[in-house]
């Protein structure tokens, strides 16, 4: 028992913290249902060939084939429908991550930056909006590539090298709100997989690539780079850290804290210090 435990352990899915994330795990086990009936109308066919074609019924071999065309019209067909099937399903699923959520917000959006090989995060600050940015902007003082000639980039959150925090809110209507993130690369093409929450979306430099998804646990999930991004790929990694309504408000508060200059956190510590 448990051998056979291990085993179906071993072949199922892991845990899934996304409210979309069985919409995936259908398409996974559509997908594999598809495969496994091409397969075993395959494996007929060519038992049904070697049968109707061996040695003994045909010793004479004729290079000519099967004159009529309702094998290859059959298998054609096949062809055909098996392509429209997982074309059709791809597309529906995809919806899921490619089309805005109804209860999106641009307050909602965290950008995403890769490079080699870390993952760094930006939330917007009190306007609800970020900033522009561009890859011909990075260097090493701007390490998002701002661009500062345009507006809603002064008061932005940065997070650099560090647990990508998102909250976990739910709906008047008892869904669980939608976080939207932004990912685009510095350099090379990297892969943002986070297989709790069913995402994975290839990082392509020069591009703003958005997913959706709606977390329901709070938890520490790893990101994998799924993609072979140069000699330290292996040491490409990050998290994606969800956090309860009220430690996001504690974390956010926080981190708007550090953007603050000197000067005016000193002023603010006097004011409380007079209120006491």
């Amino acid at each position: 028992m448990d051998l056979l435990s291990g085993i179906i352990k071993a072949f199922s899915f892991p845990e899934v913290v996304s409210q979309d994330g069985g919409e995936v795990d259908g398409l996974v086990i559509a997908v594999h249902l598809l495969m496994l009936v091409l397969f075993v109308g395959w494996l007929i066919y060519y038992c049904v060939a070697l049968w109707k074609f061996r040695a003994t019924n045909n010793p004479k071999a004729d290079y000519k084939g099967v004159k009529s065309k309702t094998i290859t019209n059959s298998i054609e067909g096949a062809v055909i429908a098996s392509e429209l099937v997982l074309v059709v399903v791809a597309i529906y699923f995809w919806n899921f991550y490619v089309n805005e959520p109804s209860d999106f917000s641009e307050a909602s959006v965290v950008r995403v930056t890769a490079e080699q090989f870390a993952w760094s995060a930006r939330y917007p600050g009190a306007d609800g909006k970020l900033g522009a940015q561009s890859k011909t902007l990075v260097s090493a003082a701007n390490p998002f590539g701002i661009d500062k000639s345009k507006p809603y980039w002064e008061d932005d959150v940065e997070v650099l090298k560090s647990d990508i925090v998102v909250p976990m809110i739910k709906n008047e209507d008892g869904t669980h709100k939608s976080v939207t993130i932004d990912l685009t690369s510095t350099d090379v093409i990297h892969c943002f997989k986070v297989l709790p929450l069913r995402v994975c979306q290839d990082v392509i430099p020069g591009m703003r690539i958005p997913i959706h998804f709606r977390p329901t646990k709070v938890g520490r999930y790893q990101i994998t780079c799924a993609q072979l991004c140069g000699d330290g790929h292996a040491r490409m990694k990050g998290a994606v850290k969800v956090v309860d309504e009220v430690a996001w408000e504690e974390w956010y508060k926080a981190e708007v804290e550090k953007k603050k200059p000197a000067a005016e956190k000193s002023t603010a510590t006097t004011a409380n210090d007079d209120k006491a």
